[in-house]
């Protein structure tokens, strides 16, 4: 059986209310998973010996913000290979559109995917876990599948 306890949290962020602004905020806070399930939350404190005991993987979250996985409901992965293009770093929305639309016409499928594993592993270490790809354009042999295969 998996079991993952993160311990002495400084602060979990439930989000257990309809209303975000009223969700709980748990100070010097664990969480038990077993089998990716959330079977316990609460102040450390309160931890039942059992499920501390039970634990095979122990996070030490001190000093950390647990919180549960972001959301980003709008990305554009092949954008993650031309986000450092000099000329329309600080260009607005048309001169930056104008400045990348011809570099995006020369992408490839290899390019696709790369830039999607690059922006998946971004959006992880930035504890977003579900992401929408808004892959819009289709140069060379580019298919939604190169995106989706990433």
């Amino acid at each position: 059986m998996n079991t993952l306890l993160i311990h002495h949290a400084t602060c979990i962020a439930t989000f257990d209310h309809a209303d975000p602004a009223q969700g709980r905020e748990l100070k010097d806070a664990s969480l038990f998973v077993r089998d990716h399930v959330i079977e316990w939350i609460g102040p450390t404190a309160e931890l039942p010996r059992a499920l501390l005991e039970s634990a095979v993987e122990t996070i030490d979250a001190r000093g950390h913000l647990v919180t549960p996985g972001l959301v980003n409901t709008h990305h554009h992965m092949y954008q993650s290979l031309t986000r450092a293009i000099p000329g329309v770093q600080d260009a607005e929305l048309f001169s930056w559109l104008r400045g990348l639309y011809p570099i995006w016409a020369g992408l490839t499928p290899e390019m696709v995917q790369v830039s999607t594993q690059v922006a998946m592993a971004e959006l992880l270490l930035s504890g977003c876990t579900t992401s929408s790809d808004h892959l819009y354009i289709y140069p060379n042999g580019v298919r939604l599948e190169d995106s989706i295969e990433a």
